[in-house]
């Protein structure tokens, strides 16, 4: 492994001579996240995708990719990614892992799965202020560097985004809902995650990491990224960890699954906002569903784990983020010796907590009630570093702009129980949103 100190720049500034740039990716969590690492990546050695030429595939590709560039050498800095893979896979993947589950197609230009191989990084210590390239090669790192900015950075604030429209009326998102309630009623599944897809047009074309950078602001949700295809990018602002996988005691992995369920907005003042996260933190309805997800992760991590070693770290624990208070669950367990990381896909994909339990029956109740796919929605997105930590989030908060920068989607919703009031859960998708459809709506402005 090579590395050396650069000098200190924003990410943003980095980034933006790349900006528009295929397969030049930016992993950012918001601007007021504490304590966090930004990575750039550029010029892939190689990408792996999934198409419908390699379905039966592209798991094991990416196995082998993994296999060939694993590496034992020491990481030259405390940031989690030097080299490997970063990329996405889309929730109708999972068609590829269950041959019987038939989903409607992703309605976006963009592959079911992309993961470039990339043989540098720049990455940013933002606490520190202090920001490396490091590779496994002299020429990676070179070309990387010299990608760079360095300069001051003034971007264009993105276009003003109107005409919003909805896959769902109001009142059809909530007969939706209802319908969801019935069926689980009928004994079909416990629980099913129904969204609705937002979408927006700008009159002028907009450059991605305007938008990516005026989404990230505000921002103190953890896992923030910038994804650019020939054909479109995706613009992630994820409060929300899939899995994560990291080195443990006696050289063994550890692999830790954080799922969210359970929402309310932020109070006005202190009063209501320590109101609104206490009615949250002893909702019924909230903490059940929460439950009912970390024991479908708690299981879907059997599959994979040591016998024994699975642990709930926290159930229902309050995350508060300058929009919303969330519930979240931590489990963990030891991943077995021969695991790869192809495995930990077959069983965990997708999460839970934004599909349903069980998880076939309630994708195929998704897909006849949305009609259309997810695409990069309700995904993962983030890599797989060559000294073999992983960590990708759910790719919530998420929006996917055209190859032409002028049509935005911005898909959110929510978790439907027994207990779920049909007009509460319309107005959840709404609060979700916010954040978003504010930046789209006021062209970056705060």
């Amino acid at each position: 492994m090579i590395f050396r100190e650069i000098d200190w720049r924003e990410p943003f500034s980095a980034f933006a001579p790349l900006a528009g740039e295929a397969h030049a990716h930016l992993l950012h969590a918001g601007n007021i996240a504490p304590g966090q690492w930004s990575t750039i990546v550029a010029f892939p050695e190689n990408r792996i995708e999934l198409t419908e030429g390699n379905a039966d595939r592209w798991l094991v590709e990416l196995d082998a990719a993994i296999a060939a560039r694993a590496s034992a050498v020491a990481a030259p800095t405390p940031a989690p990614f030097h080299s490997g893979l970063v990329g996405f896979v889309g929730y109708e993947a999972l068609s590829a892992l269950e041959p019987g589950l038939d989903l409607p197609a992703s309605p976006y230009d963009l592959p079911a799965a992309s993961f470039g191989v990339y043989n540098a990084a720049a990455v940013f210590s933002r606490d520190e202020r202090r920001a490396y390239v490091a590779g496994r090669s002299e020429a990676a790192i070179l070309r990387l560097q010299e990608a760079l900015g360095d300069g001051p950075h003034f971007p264009p604030p993105p276009p003003c985004f109107s005409g919003l429209q909805s896959n769902f009326t109001q009142s059809a998102y909530e007969g939706a809902v209802s319908a969801v309630i019935e069926r689980i009623r009928n004994g079909e599944f416990y629980q099913a995650n129904i969204a609705q897809t937002m979408m927006l047009t700008s009159a002028q074309p907009c450059l991605p990491l305007a938008l990516f950078e005026a989404v990230a602001s505000n921002s103190d949700a953890a896992f923030g990224a910038l994804l650019q295809f020939e054909s479109g990018a995706v613009i992630s602002n994820s409060p929300e960890r899939f899995f994560k996988i990291a080195p443990a005691t006696g050289g063994r992995r550890r692999v830790t699954t954080e799922p969210i369920k359970g929402t309310r907005r932020r109070g006005e003042d202190a009063v209501s906002d320590a109101r609104l996260a206490q009615e949250l933190i002893g909702d019924p309805k909230d903490r059940a569903e929460n439950i009912m997800i970390a024991d479908l992760m708690r299981n879907d991590l059997s599959k994979v784990c040591e016998d024994g070693s699975i642990c709930e770290e926290a159930i229902c624990e309050l995350m508060t983020l300058s929009k919303v208070h969330h519930l979240v669950s931590r489990i963990s367990g030891v991943l077995r010796r021969e695991a790869t990381i192809a495995d930990v896909f077959r069983a965990l994909f997708p999460a839970g907590s934004i599909s349903g339990a069980p998880k076939v029956a309630a994708m195929e109740a998704i897909g006849e009630i949305e009609k259309t796919g997810r695409g990069p929605y309700c995904g993962a997105i983030g890599y797989i570093d060559d000294r073999g930590g992983a960590d990708f989030a759910v790719a919530i908060r998420t929006m996917m702009i055209d190859g032409g920068g002028r049509n935005a989607s911005v898909p959110v919703g929510g978790g439907i129980t027994l207990r779920s009031n049909p007009a509460a859960e319309y107005e959840e998708t709404l609060v979700k949103a916010r954040g978003v459809l504010d930046v789209l709506s006021q062209g970056g402005g705060p």
